[in-house]
């Protein structure tokens, strides 16, 4: 029997009407020697039906888990990690597509630079229209850049790599223990693959757009965006996500300018989100309190060491520190939340 080389993880909740696409997308690829795993978050529709049939009929390989009641996406990507078998991991949308050649470019970049993972560019697809808009890998492949300065232009959103658009050694992630953070459900993709990347010895790319990431006309972040409780939860657990992983490079990357990066911005940025949602929601209490701990304030302070590569986490920092009852009056005033496009 031929060992699995790649293992393509799809968390799916309640997407009967979608996956159908999707994994018709996954089982046309050009590359063979692959599982497709879909990890079935509780769905109440026929989710699994639509699964089994598709797959029994696409001649791959696959798993089908089903949790019995809905976790989140994050507890769904764990599980489907948990059974890959695999030497890469791949972690694919439930409602989006790819390029025939998506799995082999990623697997090529990976192998051929013994790599810890790599990233291709990826293409946004407006449902409604059809129309398509690149968001490629602005690097130079002629230059080699190391794991750490990669890193850092993603923290600073230099460049702009995807959960779903990276491929990632299965027995690294296992070696760091890394899993996605169970209960988050916004920003959990940016933690992982921060955590993911500050550890890795080796990352390469491939500049063409691969993945297909499609903007559905009803898709879940437009409707999640149309209340401000709904808005505020989703911003909250980002802002939670962004704290978290700058903690986890504090402790467990190994190189300083990561851990300087994460430090002095990353948490800095994740604190200002945390005190936004405090006066957004008109917590006072909840927004001094945070205002007034030791590492808040030092992480403000320690912000104006990124001043000329981002700005605006400086300016924040800076208003906060001097001027806390405006800032929280002006964010505490009712504000109109617009769908996301």
């Amino acid at each position: 029997m031929t060992k699995t080389t790649v293992s393509i993880i799809i968390p799916t909740y309640n997407a009967a009407n979608r996956i159908e696409a999707t994994l018709s997308s996954i089982a046309a690829q050009d590359y063979e020697n692959m599982e497709i795993i879909v990890a079935d978050d509780g769905s109440s529709d026929n989710t699994c039906g639509v699964v089994e049939n598709i797959l029994k009929n696409s001649a791959r390989d696959f798993k089908i888990i089903r949790h019995e009641a809905n976790m989140g996406v994050s507890a769904a990507r764990n599980t489907g990690l948990g059974a890959a078998s695999g030497e890469y991991v791949v972690f694919f949308d439930a409602d989006d597509l790819a390029d025939q050649n998506f799995v082999s470019v990623l697997l090529k970049t990976i192998t051929e630079n013994d790599s810890d993972a790599a990233f291709c560019g990826f293409r946004f697809r407006f449902e409604d229209t059809g129309k398509e808009r690149e968001v490629p890998v602005k690097l130079n492949l002629s230059r080699l850049y190391s794991a750490e300065e990669l890193t850092v232009m993603y923290i600073l959103k230099r460049i702009k790599p995807a959960i779903w658009s990276t491929i990632f050694k299965t027995s690294f992630l296992k070696t760091i223990d890394l899993e996605f953070t169970v209960g988050c459900r916004f920003g959990e993709d940016s933690e992982f693959l921060t955590k993911a990347l500050s550890r890795c010895d080796l990352i390469h790319f491939s500049t063409g757009c691969h993945y297909i990431y499609v903007r559905h006309k009803d898709a879940t972040s437009s409707i999640t965006l149309q209340t401000l409780d709904k808005y505020l939860h989703r911003y909250s657990d980002s802002a939670e996500a962004t704290c978290r992983a700058a903690r986890y490079l504090m402790e467990h990357a190994e190189s300083p300018k990561v851990r300087d990066v994460a430090m002095n911005f990353m948490l800095a940025k994740g604190l200002i989100e945390t005190l936004n949602v405090a006066a957004r929601r008109h917590y006072e209490a909840e927004f001094y309190r945070k205002l007034s701990s030791p590492e808040t304030r030092r992480a403000l302070l320690a912000s104006h060491r990124f001043f000329f590569q981002k700005p605006e986490v400086f300016i924040k920092a800076a208003f906060l520190l001097i001027a806390p009852r405006l800032y929280f009056r002006m964010l505490s005033k009712p504000f109109k939340v617009r769908s996301k496009a």
